[in-house]
């Protein structure tokens, strides 16, 4: 069935885009702190640049959907939205659990994780037939091979 399959590519490389801002998230918020920066200082501008990240890396490699200052801000909206909620999950888990709040977090990020993959595969879907300037799959990527992105972001 090739709708699973590029299901699979999708989930994949979202799941590769999502992990490399994980790594740009933790590094620059270490490199923050090391540098004198407040935590909360350090972790909105490494959260912030993570989802830049994210949004290029799945932008690209993930989804069919066009690249426009419009996609990006509802992504960084969704983005917000989705860090305050899983936030507030994480710190009800804690005090109902005692865990550590890093137990709490890894025992999130598959839910977020979920949360994050369905919202952008709703966000970036394809918008071929709308416009009808819509292309074909790419065979080898299953990427949409049709016109170029809008360079706006």
């Amino acid at each position: 069935m090739a709708g699973s399959g590029q299901l699979v590519r999708q989930l994949v490389r979202f799941l590769m885009g999502s992990c490399l801002g994980l790594v740009v998230d933790l590094a620059l918020f270490e490199i923050g702190v090391r540098l004198g920066a407040a935590p909360g200082v350090a972790n909105t501008i490494s959260a912030g640049s993570a989802v830049i990240v994210v949004y290029l890396f799945i932008t690209k490699y993930a989804f069919t959907g066009d690249r426009t200052t419009s996609s990006f801000l509802l992504f960084v909206a969704w983005y917000v939205t989705s860090i305050v909620v899983f936030s507030v999950l994480i710190e009800v888990l804690h005090g109902a659990t005692g865990w550590t709040p890093f137990l709490c977090k890894l025992v999130s990020l598959p839910f977020s994780f979920a949360a994050n993959f369905g919202v952008s595969k709703v966000l970036f879907r394809s918008r071929r037939g709308s416009d009808g300037a819509g292309g074909a799959l790419d065979g080898r990527t299953g990427l949409d091979a049709g016109p170029a992105r809008d360079a706006a972001v």
